[in-house]
This record gives C-alpha cells, structure tokens and sequence, in this order.
C-alpha cells in the first residue's frame, strides 16, 4: 500500500494542514522508484496551474497565487499497479498574504 510522505519542513506531520505564503514555490514529489501520483486541488486551484501530476522522475513545482484555504485529494500508483493497488488521501493547504 501506498503512504503519503511528510512536507519536507520541521515538525511536518502527514496529512496535516500546511501553510505557505504567496509567492512561494511548493514542490511536489515522489521519493519511490517508478511511482507517479496526481494532485487535485478541485475547481479552484491555488496555485498557478491546475496540472499537479508527477511522479519519481518528474517533479513539479508550482507557486502559490491565491490566499485562502483548501482542501486536495492525492493519489499515488507504482507503475503497472493493477485496480485497487493505488493509494490516495486528502489534505488542506492554507495560502497566506
């Protein structure tokens, strides 16, 4: 089964709220060998693009835009993963001026 990593900050905890303020860069990224994942933030998108899809030899770095309060759903699968052999989770990120 696939598991969420911790934000790369101090005292990150997964799955848990994280803030960042305008105008920063987030990163998205997979640590483990031939797994992709795709970020959905819904209709609204705080960031500059609404494409968040990656995987362990693509990484994708957006900026932050709109101040505010969100809440995604992540999913990850190894590559060739067959149904169900996928893992997901949901996530609130908080945009601050």
């Amino acid at each position: 089964m696939l598991r969420p990593r911790l934000p790369a900050f101090p005292r990150a905890k997964g799955n848990s709220i994280f803030c960042v303020k305008v105008g920063t860069p987030v990163t998205w990224k997979s640590d483990t060998k031939h797994q992709g994942f795709v970020v959905d933030m819904g209709p609204h998108s705080p960031f500059d693009t609404f494409d968040i899809i990656g995987g362990s030899d693509k990484s994708v770095t957006v900026t932050a835009k709109t101040p505010g309060c969100y809440r995604h759903s992540a999913g990850a699968c190894l590559s060739g993963a067959i149904y169900g052999m996928c893992g997901n989770g949901t996530a609130e990120v908080v945009i601050l001026k």
